[in-house]
């Protein structure tokens, strides 16, 4: 049996719910989900959207989506590679700006599913390693490590030219890879350049369009990604961000859907 995920920025618009459902996935990692939920939704979220740093109150959320019965994580626990395990609440600073579940998916077993979202209460750079540390014990705790997904809108993106930009973008995603999961675009994507990207890798570009900005839409951006742990991984059977100008109505981010055995 095989099992469906989606990851997919719903820009706060009430009628991306619909088109959710017609994807029809297993699980969703969702960001920028409008509050309050609809109702039938089985889905782990800050019911009150989210809170930045910067204070200001956000009617929307990020969220973990599930008919399986997904269950909130707030128990995990670091773990050196010495075995101390420091006594530290798993919560996030920011409500809203990520969701952590454990999903029990039929014929795959528990599934630690991350919701992450690039929040600009600050610079998207910090965001993302600030949940990182606070996400960091999922990688480690026995209970968890072993399937995760982590998926989201990161606001990252490793288009840029030579710089600085550039240097903190691909650190951050080397950091996310470092706790071991992999990138489900890039290890099924095939080789070459993707058409019209501007990035500076030429012929090694692994870029996949996931966002039409409308201020650039001859630009094909990627800043949505979905990662696996290496036991998921081996498990994909497909992944692909789907037409991002077929899902503008929606968003100005296309869904990514993998599929697992």
């Amino acid at each position: 049996m095989s099992w469906t995920a989606v990851v997919w920025n719903m820009a706060h618009r009430s009628a991306s719910w619909n088109a959710l459902g017609e994807l029809s996935s297993d699980v969703a990692l969702l960001n920028e989900a409008s509050v309050p939920f609809p109702d039938g939704i089985d889905a782990v979220y800050e019911p009150g959207g989210t809170v930045g740093r910067d204070g200001y109150e956000r009617p929307w959320t990020t969220a973990v989506v599930s008919p399986h019965g997904p269950r909130r994580i707030d128990d995990a626990r670091p773990v050196s590679y010495r075995g101390r395990k420091p006594n530290v609440a798993f919560e996030s600073s920011r409500p809203g700006s990520w969701t952590a579940a454990v999903v029990p998916v039929p014929d795959a077993g528990d599934v630690t599913c991350v919701s992450l979202y690039g929040l600009l209460d600050e610079l998207s750079e910090a965001s993302l390693h600030r949940s990182m540390s606070e996400l960091s014990p999922l990688f480690s705790d026995d209970r968890y490590r072993r399937h995760v997904l982590l998926g989201g809108d990161l606001n990252t993106g490793t288009q840029w030219p030579k710089g600085r930009h550039l240097e903190g973008d691909t650190a951050l995603l080397d950091r996310i890879k470092a706790y071991g999961p992999v990138d489900c675009l890039e290890k099924v994507r095939q080789p070459g350049r993707l058409e019209n990207c501007r990035c500076v890798f030429g012929e090694d570009c692994m870029h996949t369009w996931s966002r039409l900005d409308p201020n650039h839409p001859d630009i094909p951006f990627q800043v949505d990604y979905l990662f696996a742990s290496p036991a998921l991984a081996e498990r994909l059977k497909s992944c692909e961000a789907l037409s991002p100008p077929e899902w503008q109505r929606f968003s100005d981010h296309s869904p990514i859907v993998a599929t697992f055995d």
